[in-house]
């Protein structure tokens, strides 16, 4: 019998195992882990095997199970071979240990490939791994592992997280099962118990226990009643759906017994069951008969889950987060982290990987409460000692809870720009019978900009104005008053929004009211002045008190989430300018609505990323928050003529002369991190809340990382104001009144270079980057200094008395000496040891020399511990005293950031143009006043697509408006003939110039437009009960109603969704409209040719076409070939079948397609058309005679004449029809 088997799991048998925080659920102490002693195994007893069939060269190679009865434990191996002269099998134990085995003579069991068990639960790799980086390899994570059983920093009954194991506790749980190609292994996975630790039981144990875990996994259970509330659509994910079947397998039996209350017998807080009124899903009873059986350290864990059953506790233990029952299940699912050992789920992670774990969590939609060590094991037992209390557990407290609209940091955030909005709303109808008139208030919150934007205003049944606001800041969260908003808010925030976290609060208990937040408000600033603002705002009573009540509803979600106080103090309120009733910034911009953001795609496509835009093409800046700005210019182009002149005079000096100096300052601010974002990381550090409480235990350096970011800060704010410095100095070349005012110093720089040379001065950035610790010169901490000055004392009057010392004990060779935490030892000879008085005591000595104190050398030691003490005191607190004295500042570090923002958006839209493929102009803007009540025009000569870049890209000519021009074109062109291209094409132009960009275009005149409507494509809302015409009908309502003199209109062929003739005469009557009522510009693309010669002699309309050229294949299918040109007259026919043959529609298929449309076009085709206008100029005519008895002779005769053609065009019509009608019967 060869040695006992050895541990396979590479660590020494004397280290505790992971049962110090994973016996969970036991009051009592867990089994003790027993190592398997070589003292322990002796040899086998021989026992008869029943299954002992195959004994020879059969036998190699398959897997086999060995009983060892002193060990009363089966042991699993291979068989290796087979010795024919022994008659005897080597067995290779999984362990590596060989023995030569007489199988007939062992008990033994053969194991066979299929079924499985019990098996590891395997590692899975995200979508979002791979975006981040690999916190740590396996190797690192097994050694993390080690580190938490061994740091022991909780002590007591923190260890008692776990079930009593029967026996020994699995360990193989947290290994990675690998996936073997090995022919003689395929299709088997071994116990996770067995390659670690020798599992008890007989055979028939055995059995039973498989069949008993058989019957566990096909059972369905309803155990995530207790798991993760999907907060996103408010239902609950089920435990049975969302994991993987191993582990219900390996946890489902213990959780389906002892997690009853989560199932059919379970009630919120307030014992309400499912389906009563006012059921709190995120809260949970929990039964008394089950808090009895917890630890104090389950009952902590407990407690904190049962408040926020919504969100994933991530429970700090040591040095590790550790995630524990529906947690953990999360955790593996989400997160990729390993199960840990034991019939419990559990997993962790270390402190390291906190913003790793907790934003890949948070961007799936998961809410994470961070729960945090606020007590060290000592101070719990010296609270013991001194208070008498009778805890076990340490402290913890509640220190941060992030969702998508809370989330600061992260990897991914810091690569990218664009904003997480959290947005709180609420409405009040006009009436309420009649809802289509509502007022609104909102408040979008950009935590980590640290930025509030404000609103009220009355909005359509459309919810027109709030859904351009939603299309623009695509917000993350959305905080709604319960059972407030009504049906059509509701829709649109469904429709307009992509996922977001619904957080419902109940209205003036949570959702405050206006008096409410003001009352929240004066608590929070105290003394301090409010920002304007918000002022306007409280003064503006009943046009205030819901933009209000949406920022207390705000405030309130803050404050459970821990952010209120750190964000509000240095917060940036700014109006939304949609909010018409508080100011006057909407006739300041062009409107965009969501229709036109998205048919346009000007921030983002239809796949809701930013490729393919008008943002991605003009999106060169150098910074983060200059990108951001410039998303914000294109979501509300200027409309005001003066302030589109001024950007155009910023843009064309940095074109021209100012070119070298655009460029060195975009090279200067390449290198910059995000600092709008970096900046509101630091206001808010200076408040000593969450995470950052001073109580807190952190085993991370948490202050040498702020330290890292507050000198970054302050490098970037000083490369700012050199950057703009830089480019005051040639300012004075340009007339741009813009660029004047925002490079004048006190204007729009503000006076920052006092404040920097301040913090230069007050410590070494360098050297405290690299020491991770501020040493501040004198005279920026008086504290410090007198400290400082106390030890300097101290240590002279030390070195004043080693001399006297020399001169009295007559040795110049004494001298100070330090011994481990003895320091200033009196080192003397032994020589003259005679001479040392009885007040000296000896503390050391070594050969040749003893060491002594002094009566006068104890006292300077107190008082210089004390004053290193105070000085090491005051080292700590400098950097929270330093970062305080800068967040005073935070106004003009914001101005700073806004107007660097600025210039790089004014640099970015210079070389935009370079990017355009083709030479572009700078467009001339038209005042309103210089029309003298003409149409506002729109010419374009050679104009260019801003984002279609290819050289063969066709350029057209555009002439709307303006003196004896038509207002309107109406355009006709093949299908696919670039129709839509064009539309597009000049809305884009028409923003580029109103943003103060040049356009791809010869010329480019432009009188400025209030608003933009888009009419294009064909889309649904089924679950809002809306087909696709009556969407298109809506849409166009809206435009009908709102237009004005100087809206651009664009409608691409309206009336499609219904029949012909229906189509045809709403869009007839609908362009009647616009062109004769409203009198604005606009383009109308239509496949109605009959619409098209109504027109014919309207000077208002301008007919085009998209021009083609058409030719025949030898079946006489039509081949149309697209020039893409603008050009004059109607176009005769659409080509459809042509479109058809380019999809690959069958030629047969193709050919009767062309043979009906013949038929189509004999029957009610152009010989109609004639019909028709033979009408309308009969109808034209008698109407111009209007009531008058008095008219004369020739204008009957003239009215009886045009009678007579139109009843003959009527007969011909009628015989061609009966004809044909004939040709089809024979």
């Amino acid at each position: 019998m060869s040695q006992s088997r050895r541990l396979s799991n590479g660590r020494s048998p004397l280290v505790r195992k992971q049962s110090q925080i994973t016996a969970f659920f036991s009051p009592g102490k867990s089994s003790p882990d027993r190592v398997l002693d070589s003292s322990a195994k002796s040899k086998k007893s021989k026992l008869e095997n029943s299954s002992s069939g195959k004994h020879r060269d059969e036998a190699v190679g398959r897997r086999i199970k060995v009983f060892w009865p002193l060990d009363k434990a089966w042991y699993e191996g291979q068989v290796k071979s087979f010795d024919r002269e022994s008659g005897k099998h080597v067995i290779l134990y999984d362990d590596a240990e060989e023995e030569a085995l007489d199988l007939s003579a062992e008990k033994i069991q053969w194991i066979e490939e299929s079924p499985r068990n019990f098996r590891r639960l395997r590692r899975r790799t995200s979508a979002v791994a791979c975006l981040l980086p690999d916190a740590s390899s396996a190797e690192d994570a097994d050694s993390e592992k080690s580190d938490r059983l061994l740091s022991g920093e909780d002590t007591m009954e923190d260890a008692d997280f776990g079930d009593p194991a029967d026996g020994d506790v699995s360990e193989g749980s947290d290994e990675i099962e690998l996936d073997v190609e090995d022919e003689n292994r395929k299709g088997r996975e071994r116990d996770c118990s067995a390659s670690r630790k020798r599992k008890k039981g007989k055979p028939d144990e055995i059995e039973a226990s498989k069949k008993e875990k058989a019957e566990v996994k096909s059972k369905k259970l309803n155990l995530n009643d207790a798991s993760i509330i999907n907060a996103d659509r408010g239902n609950t994910v089920r435990l049975d759906n969302a994991l993987p079947s191993d582990a219900i397998e390996r946890f489902g039996k213990r959780e389906a017994e002892k997690f009853t209350f989560l199932c059919e017998r379970r009630r919120d807080a307030s014992k309400r069951r499912p389906g009563d009124s006012d059921y709190d899903p995120k809260t949970l009873y929990l039964p008394p008969e089950f808090l009895k059986g917890l630890s104090g350290a389950q009952r902590q864990w407990w407690e904190f889950k049962s408040k926020h059953m919504d969100k994933v506790l991530f429970f700090k233990m040591g040095k590790f987060y550790e995630l524990f029952e529906m947690d953990a299940h999360v955790g593996a699912k989400e997160l990729d982290l390993q199960y840990m050992k034991g019939d419990q789920p559990h997993c962790g992670f270390p402190e390291k990987n906190f913003s790793i774990n907790l934003e890949k969590l948070v961007r799936k939609g998961y809410r994470a409460l961070v729960v945090e060590q606020t007590e060290t094991p000592e101070q719990l037992e010296l609270r013991r000692k001194e208070m008498g209390s009778k805890d076990k557990v340490v402290k913890r407290e509640i220190c941060a809870v992030v969702s998508k609209g809370t989330l600061t940091e992260g990897e991914l955030l810091s690569r990218h720009a664009d904003a997480s909005y959290l947005l709180s709303l609420t409405e009040n109808s006009v009436t309420q019978d009649n809802q289509e008139r509502t007022v609104l208030g909102i408040c979008a919150v950009d935590v980590c900009t640290n930025s509030f934007f404000l609103g009220q205003f009355e909005d359509d049944s459309e919810r027109e104005i709030l859904c351009a606001l939603l299309s623009e800041l695509r917000p993350v969260e959305i905080i709604k008053p319960s059972k407030v908003l009504s049906p059509l808010t509701e829709r649109a925030l469904q429709r307009y929004t992509r996922c977001p976290l619904i957080n419902e609060l109940i209205p003036f208990l949570e959702f405050w009211n206006a008096s409410k937040t003001i009352e929240e408000i004066q608590r929070l600033y105290q003394d301090q002045d409010y920002p304007s603002v918000l002022s306007q705002y409280v003064m503006a009573n009943e046009n205030g008190h819901l933009a209000l009540s949406a920022v207390g509803g705000c405030l309130f979600y803050l404050r459970q989430c821990l952010l209120d106080e750190s964000l509000i103090k240095c917060a940036k309120f700014e109006s939304i300018p949609l909010s018409g009733e508080i100011n006057n910034l909407r006739s300041a911009y062009m409107t965009l609505d969501a229709a036109a953001l998205q048919n346009l795609e000007v921030l983002e496509n239809k796949d809701g990323i930013a490729a393919g835009t008008l943002l991605a093409q003009l999106d060169h800046c150098a910074t983060a928050f200059g990108r951001r700005l410039l998303k914000s210019w294109l979501a509300r182009p200027l409309y005001n003529t003066k302030s589109i002149v001024d950007r155009q005079d910023a843009v064309a000096f940095f074109k021209t002369s100012g070119l070298s100096s655009a460029l060195e300052f975009r090279k200067d601010l390449a290198k910059l991190p995000d600092m709008e974002r970096l900046l509101a990381r630091i206001f808010a550090s200076c408040e000593a809340n969450g995470r950052n409480a001073s109580n807190v235990i952190l085993y991370e350096d948490a202050s040498r990382k702020q330290l890292s970011e507050f000198i970054s800060c302050l490098r970037g704010c000083e490369a700012m104001a050199k950057a703009c410095s830089s480019l005051s100095s040639v300012v004075d070349e340009s007339t741009s009144s813009l660029l004047l005012h925002l490079l004048t110093p006190g204007k729009g720089i503000p006076g920052v270079d006092s404040l920097i040379s301040h913090f230069k001065d007050a410590f070494d950035w360098a050297d405290a980057d690299v020491s991770g610790r501020i040493i501040p010169r004198p005279g920026v901490n008086a504290e410090y200094d007198s400290a400082c000055k106390t030890v300097r004392e101290l240590e002279s009057s030390l070195a004043r008395y080693l001399t006297e010392q020399r001169k009295h004990l007559g040795n110049p060779s004494i001298n100070f000496a330090n011994v481990g935490k003895e320091t200033y030892l009196l080192e003397v000879p032994d020589t003259i040891a005679g001479k040392i008085s009885d007040d000296y005591e000896l503390r050391s000595s070594k050969k040749g020399y003893f060491r002594f104190w002094t009566p006068k050398i104890k006292n300077w030691l107190a008082q210089l511990s004390q004053a290193e003490a105070e000085k090491e005191s005051n080292l700590k607190s400098i950097l929270k005293l330093l970062i305080k004295q800068f967040s005073e500042h935070h106004s003009k570090w914001r101005q700073l950031v806004l107007t660097t923002a600025e210039l790089d958006v004014l640099i970015c839209l210079a070389i935009a143009g370079d990017h355009y493929g083709r030479s572009g102009c700078r467009p001339r803007i038209i005042p309103p006043s210089d029309l003298h009540g003409l149409v506002p025009s729109l010419v374009a000569r050679s104009l260019g697509h801003p984002v279609l870049l290819s050289e063969s890209f066709v350029p057209n000519d555009v002439l709307i408006g303006g003196a004896g021009n038509p207002n309107f074109i109406l355009l006709t062109g093949p299908n696919m003939g670039g129709k839509s291209t064009l539309l597009r094409q000049i809305c884009l132009a028409v923003i580029l110039a109103q943003i103060g960009a040049d356009v791809p275009a010869d010329s480019f005149d432009l009188c400025p437009v209030d608003r933009i409507f888009v009419r294009m494509g064909a889309s649904d809302l089924i679950f809002a009960g809306r087909s696709t015409f009556l969407t298109e009908l809506t849409e166009t309502a809206s435009m009908l109603s709102s237009a004005t003199c100087n809206s651009l209109v664009v409608l691409d062929e309206l009336g499609r969704g219904t029949s012909t003739s229906d189509g045809q005469a709403i869009a007839d009557a609908v362009l009647e409209y616009f062109v004769e009522k409203v009198r604005c510009r606009g383009l109308f693309s239509t496949h109605y040719h009959r619409l098209a010669t109504a027109y014919e002699n309207r000077g208002e309309v301008s007919l085009c076409h998209m021009s083609c050229h058409v030719g025949k294949d030898p079946a006489g299918v039509e081949q149309v070939t697209f020039l893409y040109k603008l050009a004059a007259g109607l176009c005769p026919k659409s080509y459809g079948v042509n479109v058809a043959r380019l999809a690959g529609i069958p030629a047969m298929v193709l050919e009767k397609a062309v043979e009906k449309s013949r038929e189509f076009e004999a029957m009610h085709g152009k010989r109609n058309i004639g019909e028709d206008r033979l009408l309308r100029e009969f109808i034209k005519f008698s109407s111009s005679l209007g009531d008058s008895t008095a008219c004369d002779f020739r204008s009957l005769l003239e009215l009886q004449r045009r009678a007579r053609l139109f009843l003959r065009a009527k007969r011909i019509s009628n015989y061609r029809l009966q004809t044909q009608g004939w040709i089809c019967m024979t």
